[in-house]
Order: C-alpha cells, then sequence, then structure tokens
C-alpha cells in the first residue's frame, strides 16, 4: 500500500512541472482547417459604440492590462501591454464588474481603419465602427485544432503581446488576428444586415 502511495506521489511530481507551463499561442491563420471556416463565416457589426481616448502621458511606457470577462461573474487578465504614443485607448461603455472596463490598445493605423477619425483627448469619447469583421465561433474541435490543454481555452498568436491571447469556448475568432470572449460578442456585436 505505501508502496503504491510513494509511486502516485511520485508520478503526480514529474508530471507537475509540465502543467505549470502555459500554452505556446498558436497562430490560428497557419491552421487550414480553421482559415477555411472563413470562407463562409458570418459578418458582424459592433452594435456597441466604443469608447476611445489618446494615451496620458504619465501612462506611456507602463503596464497596461486588459481585463475581459471571466463567465463566472468576474474578470481575467486578457493580455498585458506597455502603453505607448502610437496607440489609441479603446474602451466599453460598460463595466465587467464594479469599476472593471474590458479596455485595449488599438494602433493609430488600426483605430482610423476601424473607427474613422482619431480622438482628439486624453478623456473617452464615443466613436461607431465603420467596418464588419468576420468571425467563427469556437467550438470543442477547434480548441483541440488551437492546442487546448483545458478543453474550455487556448492561447493564440497576437502581434500586441508575446505571450499570447486567451480564447474561449463559445467565443469567437476574428479575421483578423483576435479572439472575443462570448460575454462580449453577446454584448456588443451583431450580424450585419
Amino acid at each position: 500500500m505505501k508502496k503504491a502511495f510513494l509511486i502516485a506521489a511520485v508520478s503526480a511530481a514529474l508530471s507537475l512541472p509540465t502543467a505549470l507551463f502555459a500554452a505556446e499561442p498558436v497562430e490560428f491563420q497557419k491552421i487550414p482547417q480553421i482559415m477555411s471556416q472563413f470562407d463562409s463565416a458570418d459578418l458582424y457589426v459592433k452594435k456597441a459604440p466604443t469608447l476611445g481616448r489618446l494615451p496620458k502621458q504619465q501612462e506611456l511606457g507602463q503596464d497596461f492590462p486588459t481585463y475581459v470577462a471571466d463567465g463566472k461573474g468576474g474578470y481575467t487578465l486578457e493580455t498585458n501591454n506597455i502603453m505607448t504614443d502610437d496607440v489609441v485607448v479603446a474602451s466599453m461603455h460598460r463595466p465587467i464588474v464594479d469599476e472593471v472596463y474590458n479596455q485595449w490598445l488599438i494602433p493609430t493605423d488600426v483605430w482610423v481603419d476601424t473607427y474613422g477619425d482619431l480622438p482628439t483627448s486624453t478623456e473617452f469619447e464615443s466613436f461607431k465602427r465603420i467596418t464588419t469583421i468576420k468571425a467563427v465561433k469556437i467550438d470543442e474541435q477547434m480548441l483541440e485544432l488551437l492546442g487546448s490543454t483545458d478543453g474550455k481555452t487556448a492561447v493564440i498568436k497576437v502581434s500586441w503581446d508575446d505571450k499570447g491571447m486567451k480564447v474561449y469556448k463559445d467565443g469567437y475568432l476574428a479575421d483578423y488576428e483576435y479572439g472575443i470572449a462570448p460575454k462580449e460578442m453577446h454584448e456588443n456585436y451583431e450580424l450585419a444586415k
């Protein structure tokens, strides 16, 4: 009995280090089974306006975390970036919880292509998205293709964070290079008409 327990304990201890390392971000654009789904993907438009502002001087060079809903009434860290002077701070109107908002950084050229005009101050202004996105729902099969280790999430490669971006089952992959969490998709996007 003691020997069986000892073998189980050693086996568990040896498997622990692999559990401590997060999966490498996966570049979904290189997976043909995923990219072929975009050929017939639905077009979505953001129904909720996006708030946008220029970075504040004291924010430059500082960490900028992006939080999303965790599906359990709270929030979780999605990405962490360094604030630069060539981005726009984008934000949803309503908080995820309490005073925690889904806010993220968008390069200024991408912002102009997506929303038209740049914000003119460091205070949030409201903008309506002028472009549509193609998006495909993330299911179990897609999570497997993305190397999911828990069957609920995966990490995709993105240009703005070397650690990648976490995507969620029942969320969506957008045709550019990002994911949209289920709650954010439901609350902020609709099928384009």
